[in-house]
């Protein structure tokens, strides 16, 4: 069962907290999660060491910043005490799972950024599978064990721009072809015909036969009408776990 508590001060911009509320409240009717709202400066020297101690476990677990260092406030200031911008913790069973804001790969997810994913998900837990890796983690992941593609496949290089796009991988195989691929968390409506395109700027550019070139897709999940347009159009589809789809 998930929770959310929202933490906030005097000094929280009450504007900001009002609109985190009312999302909390969509959330609560839409998915039945509750939440609480928590004056931090109710909170015992203990308690709030407690909260403190929470957020670090799941920046530790997770990989997420969650310190501010001057590019937008996190949940811990830089003198190590509760930030002032509103903090929310998701739980699980009573156990603190994430937080908001915080920073991964770059990429900030504030409050009302995750509130508004999980307003729109049908479920929390497609929005966790959305949010579980992200495509840069794909890139390398795929980019450091080519292998997990394909045995043979050599990795050469990354967000390779070309007329009309660019393209976010490409690789080599045993035989000679080059492998084009599109990163994505859920493939798209237009990722077939994107990837599509990729083929013959790709084949001018770099003088590549196009009978040379294969054209793929990696992503998190992907749905059937998608999956056989993609094997219509001879473009092969790995899924999170690359097992070959097509």
């Amino acid at each position: 069962m998930f929770k959310h508590h929202l933490y906030k001060t005097a000094q929280s911009p009450p504007e900001e907290i009002e609109h985190i509320r009312e999302l909390l409240e969509e959330a609560r009717k839409k998915h039945t999660i509750d939440y609480d709202i928590i004056d931090i400066g109710t909170l015992t020297g203990e308690q709030k060491e407690q909260l403190l101690e929470s957020i670090r476990i799941i920046s530790r677990k997770s990989g997420k910043s969650v310190v501010s260092k001057g590019k937008g406030a996190l949940p811990i200031s830089r003198s190590g005490q509760p930030g002032n911008m509103g903090i929310l913790v998701q739980l699980e069973d009573g156990k603190p799972k994430d937080v908001f804001p915080h920073v991964k790969n770059g990429k900030r997810i504030d409050c009302i950024m995750y509130l508004n994913g999980l307003v729109r998900a049908e479920s929390i837990h497609e929005l966790m599978e959305n949010e579980s890796i992200s495509e840069q983690d794909i890139s390398r992941m795929i980019t450091s064990l080519p292998e997990l593609i394909e045995d043979g496949l050599v990795f050469l290089e990354t967000e390779v721009e070309i007329e009309g796009g660019r393209i976010d991988a490409v690789f080599g195989d045993k035989n000679g072809n080059v492998l084009l691929v599109e990163i994505e968390q859920r493939s798209k409506d237009n990722a077939t015909g994107q990837v599509q395109r990729f083929k013959i700027p790709y084949s001018e550019k770099f003088e590549v036969p196009p009978g040379n070139i294969r054209l793929g897709i990696v992503c998190t999940d992907i749905g059937e009408s998608r999956l056989k347009a993609c094997k219509s159009a001879g473009i092969e589809v790995y899924k999170l776990n690359l097992v070959k789809l097509a």
